[in-house]
């Protein structure tokens, strides 16, 4: 994550962005042109996390995503008034803004990882939910009964080239019980 974003990193971001995602609410897509249009006011927005530990945080989220449409956030209050945060955009535009884009796949967009700054409201490692651990997890073991499948059928195809039958048996053995386990998990 960046410490600082360049204002042509922001902008170059929000064309991609707005070019490849509808939002949820129609306001939110007039806040991110009002920024893309206005450097003064792009300047001073952050894109981050948990936008909600900040004091001045809009969430604002593309159609797809499971996230409430759209919230803003003052001083450890939360609205859902997007022409308030639209009024408050505009009326304290030297003030930090942080954005919360919420969409599908945006853990694995190069785009939006560029201009993601770290919440200095929010630690990230205090962001990494249980889900998450849990799904980093879960791919790693996919992983390695992954590698440990492929390592088997090479060694099946050894005991086979050397006539080893006992160890041909065993070692097919073991590969059903893996394919059962990969068969079982979630698609990566």
């Amino acid at each position: 994550m960046n410490n600082r974003v360049q204002l042509n990193d922001k902008k170059q971001f929000l064309k991609w962005f707005l070019q490849r995602y509808q939002m949820k609410r129609r306001e939110s897509m007039w806040i991110l042109n009002y920024l893309l249009n206005h450097d003064i006011v792009l300047n001073k927005a952050k894109f981050v996390e948990r936008a909600e530990k900040t004091p001045r945080g809009i969430k604002m989220a593309a159609v797809g995503s499971e996230n409430e449409a759209f919230k803003f956030y003052k001083d450890g209050h939360s609205f859902d008034n997007p022409e308030q945060a639209f009024h408050e955009v505009r009326l304290n535009w030297h003030t930090d803004l942080y954005i919360e884009l919420l969409f599908s796949d945006a853990w694995m967009s190069a785009e939006y990882l560029a201009v993601l700054e770290d919440n200095p409201f929010s630690s990230w490692n205090d962001s990494i939910s249980n889900d998450l651990s849990l799904e980093v997890n879960e791919a790693i073991d996919h992983f390695q009964l992954s590698e440990k499948r492929n390592d088997l059928v090479h060694q099946i195809d050894i005991a086979l080239e050397n006539d080893e039958k006992e160890r041909f048996l065993n070692l097919t053995r073991e590969l059903k019980e893996i394919e059962e386990k990969l068969s079982n998990e979630l698609p990566y």
